[in-house]
């Protein structure tokens, strides 16, 4: 019975030890945070996202009394070709709510805030509070250009929108900023900046057109 009971004993401490091996390596497969060549702002357009499925989801930065136009959608860490997704922590992702509050007025879902932060907040390499500090930190350095705030819809071309960007931003280089479409409707900018949070030249992924419609359309943005 004794030789039985330490056969079984020695079969499971295997089996624990074959597992920690093979989520070792399985964590080793996943991209490592901080490992990336430069960053991509992306500003989302709020009323084409509330208009295609934002507000059938119920989510709440498509509430009629909040203002609607170009909110925070993300921070991406990227790399010259492909980008990290998902980066492998010692822990399960967590962002405080105190970090939720501290951004909802750019980034207003909950939802979103906690997506961005696990889908790429944690191949940044840094904490939820630092990572957020510096989502805010770029998108302030962005002016928005007047045209976008008027109430009423646009249609304007991808290279129309990019020069209202570049005029208002005289930081900005052609090379820097990207228009993204869901079909003919205006999705988001991007903007890229490098590690050393200055600006620079988007990489292959933004290189790519991203929007296939000659006219973009602009859904009308919401009055306060």
């Amino acid at each position: 019975m004794a030789r039985t009971g330490y056969k079984y004993t020695c079969l499971f401490a295997l089996i624990l030890f074959a597992a920690l091996l093979l989520s070792g390596a399985l964590a080793r497969q996943r991209p490592q945070p901080g490992h990336f060549d430069y960053y991509v702002l992306v500003l989302g357009w709020t009323p084409s996202y509330c208009a295609l499925e934002g507000r059938q989801r119920g989510d709440q930065e498509c509430q009629a009394q909040r203002p609607h136009a170009f909110t925070l959608h993300g921070l991406w860490p990227q790399n010259i070709r492909g980008w990290p997704e998902n980066c492998w922590l010692p822990k399960r992702p967590w962002v405080p709510r105190s970090v939720i509050d501290d951004m909802r007025d750019i980034m207003p879902s909950k939802n979103l805030v906690i997506h961005e932060y696990r889908a790429h907040g944690t191949c940044s390499g840094l904490a939820p509070d630092q990572y957020f500090g510096l989502a805010r930190d770029l998108y302030e350095r962005v002016t928005i250009p007047p045209r976008f705030s008027a109430t009423g819809p646009l249609a304007l071309s991808q290279e129309e929108i990019e020069g209202e960007f570049l005029k208002a931003n005289s930081w900005l280089k052609p090379n820097m900023i990207v228009v993204s479409c869901r079909g003919p409707n205006l999705l988001d900018v991007r903007l890229c900046f490098g590690r050393d949070l200055f600006p620079r030249a988007c990489g292959t992924n933004e290189k790519q057109r991203v929007c296939r419609a000659d006219t973009v359309t602009v859904p009308a943005a919401q009055n306060r």
